[in-house]
This record gives C-alpha cells, structure tokens and sequence, in this order.
C-alpha cells in the first residue's frame, strides 16, 4: 500500500461488527503488541482479544484498559524446540467461541497461524509481522545458528514439519496483511500464500500526538527492544569508535533505551561489560512513553543497527520527533527511511555507522535539515489511516 495517505473524509457509514483478535502470548512491549492496541482502540468495529499468556506487568498499561480480553489454556512463552511443539499442539487443537463473531484476525509471526485449523467458519484474515523467522528469515537463521551451531540438524527436521503445517493453515487466510515488503517477500519466498492474497499495510505512528521541537543535545539514541536481534552491541562499538575519531569534541552520549524480557538478560549483562569500556553509554530500562518521548525529543539522531528489521516502528517514531535515523541497509527501514534525505542506511559496522555519527556531530544545520524531512516522511504513516484500511476490509467481507 506504501505510505497512507490520511483520511478520507466522506465515509459512508457501516455497521459496527464483531471481530476476535488472536495472538499467542501478549507479553513484553514490542511492535507487536503496539499494533494489536492500536487496533483494538482506534477500530470503529468491536475488538475480543483472544491469547493464552497476558503479561500486564510487562506489556504495556494500555492493555489493563481493553474491555474485552480473553485469557486461553497456558502455553509456554520459550523458544526451544520442545517448548514450541507443545505450544503448536495446543494452538491448533484450540477452538475460540466465536458464536456471533463476523471476522478473526490472526497477529501472526509464526505459531499463531495454527489458530485457524478449528477456527475458520468466519471471514478469516491475517496482518503478518513476519513468518516464523528462524525459517523464512536467512539474516536472522544464519545469526542465530553461528551462535547455536549443535542446532542446525534439529532446525533442519523441524523445518520440514512446520514449512508443510504452516502452509495448510495459510489456506485459510483470505487476506493477508504484510507489515512491509521485506515481509511481503519472506512469504513469496515461502510459498505461503498466492501474491494476490497479500496486501502490504504500514504499521504507522502517532502523528496526531507527536510534534517535534527539533532540540538536538549531543547524544546518540538507540531504542527498542534489547535483545540479540536489534545487534545493539552494533551501536556500541560505533559509539567507541566515534568516540575513538572524536576526541577534539567530548561530552558526547549513547542512550540506549528499551523493554527486556527475562530472556535477554544474558545477552543485556554482556551489553553492560562492553558499555563499561566506553564512558558515557547508558542504559534507561522499560522507560515509559514519556520518558521514551523525552529521550526522542533531545536525540541527535537514531542508532537503529537492527540485523534484518521486519519493518520497524521505532525509526518511524523517530522520524516523527525530527530525528534522523541511522540504520542498517536491509529489511523495513529501507522502505521508510529514505536515505540521504531522512538519514541514512548503512553497512552494519562500526565503522560505517561511525562515520555518520561524525558527521552529524559537525554539522548541526545538516541534522536540521534531515530531521525536517523525517518529520514530514513520518505524517505519511498514521495509525489512523492504517486501522481504517484494516476496518474497510472487514467492512468488505472478503
């Protein structure tokens, strides 16, 4: 669809419908459970959520508020091969109560698609964050099996089985939703779902809300969650080495803020020891949304090293605050930030990112300039725009 284009203005009116969101386990705050909140609150149609793990502490607060959640038999939220047959077991044999419901919508980014085997007598549809990475994702199989190389056999037999499963329960989606065309190409790649039944949809940003002031302190911003597949330690040592080539200009900073989940906290300790080698990085944990909208106000710019971004609502956001945003030249931000003029895409070096980090640091009317032309790229994407192309098809019935 690329970017929205707002709303439009004269509606016809439809009748509200009743519509049961599914989504495995709603435990941390990630893209994931951003979407499915907005959603649920700017939807003119009536939202059930349906999961089997509700984690209010450690999702956001928002989720305390929905009216309509419906909390299914556990299953377990680790990722080893064992753990998630169990958790496939249980998804497919699970039947909803969805007497009176018109639609299903499937958050799907792998085990969830399995839903649909005893649930399926309704308009069926999916908004896809990402296949299954560890099988439809290249960048992050690769990452993970260099670290986990005892792995590559079993992996390889699971593959098998769940590349075969996951295409009977694809059948059913009469629609789907990629949140970009990175996603859009794992599914062809897949051979998930014939092209004509995929539609890529933007997750967007909170436009009617932010307004940049586009105050530049001198730091560095890395947001989003902290684990292995954001390659945090990238900004790191891009921090050392443009410290390392900067030393005529201190006083600089490296913030690094997110959400992390009890199964990062290994991969945040060493995060620490590396930080610990360089003055000036620090960490802000869990930081809520005004803390995380102070610390995109002030950035310079935005460290977005991710290995392979699904899409990536993080450099939208700060985009939004007049930031610009560098990131590595692979996956979503290729499609949102526009390089040279919003930011800028790079290789996935310290070096590389260093570099930029230089030049931003010496030439604030530049940082101006792109943080300008981000602000204005990011109000082509509004969650209003994206909930209301979601409510449509529901609307449509097809």
């Amino acid at each position: 669809m690329g970017p929205h284009r707002g709303r439009r203005p004269h509606r016809l009116s439809h009748a509200v419908k009743r519509v049961a969101l599914y989504y495995p386990w709603i435990y941390v705050r990630s893209g994931v459970e951003r979407v499915i909140l907005e959603i649920v609150q700017r939807s003119r149609h009536r939202y059930t959520v349906f999961t089997h793990h509700l984690d209010q502490a450690q999702t956001y607060p928002e989720f305390r508020d929905l009216p309509d959640v419906v909390v299914l038999g556990h299953i377990p939220v680790e990722r080893s091969f064992r753990a998630v047959l169990r958790a496939a077991r249980t998804i497919a044999a699970q039947k909803l109560d969805l007497q009176g419901y018109d639609a299903l919508l499937v958050s799907s980014e792998g085990l969830g698609d399995l839903i649909t085997f005893r649930n399926h007598d309704q308009l069926v549809f999916c908004f896809c964050h990402t296949p299954a990475r560890p099988l439809y994702d290249p960048v992050y199989r690769d990452t993970w099996l260099a670290a986990h190389p005892s792995a590559r056999i079993p992996l390889a037999m699971f593959s098998l089985a769940y590349r075969a499963v996951t295409r009977r329960a694809w059948r059913y989606y009469q629609r789907v939703f990629a949140n970009s065309r990175e996603v859009a190409g794992r599914i062809a790649r897949g051979r998930l779902c014939p092209s004509e039944r995929v539609e890529i949809l933007h997750p967007g940003v909170d436009v009617e809300r932010i307004r940049p002031s586009f105050r530049y302190e001198s730091y560095f911003l890395c947001a989003g969650r902290i684990k292995w597949t954001k390659n945090v330690g990238l900004a790191i040592e891009a921090f050392r080495e443009f410290q390392r080539s900067h030393v005529d200009r201190p006083g600089w900073r490296l913030v690094i803020a997110g959400g992390l989940d009890a199964g990062s906290r290994e991969y945040f300790a060493e995060l620490e020891r590396r930080s610990r080698e360089a003055p000036g990085i620090t960490f802000q944990l869990d930081p809520t949304t005004e803390e995380l909208d102070r610390l995109y106000d002030g950035a310079t710019a935005l460290l977005f090293p991710s290995l392979n971004e699904d899409w990536g609502i993080v450099p939208l956001e700060a985009m939004a605050f007049g930031k610009p945003v560098l990131a590595v030249n692979r996956g979503g931000p290729t499609e949102s930030v526009v390089d040279g003029e919003t930011g800028f895409l790079l290789e996935p070096t310290a070096v590389a990112f260093a570099g930029r980090m230089r030049w931003l640091a010496d030439r604030p009317e530049e940082v101006r300039r792109l943080g300008e032309a981000a602000s204005r790229r990011a109000r082509q994407y509004s969650w209003t725009a994206f909930v209301e192309r979601l409510d449509d098809y529901i609307d449509s019935g097809r």
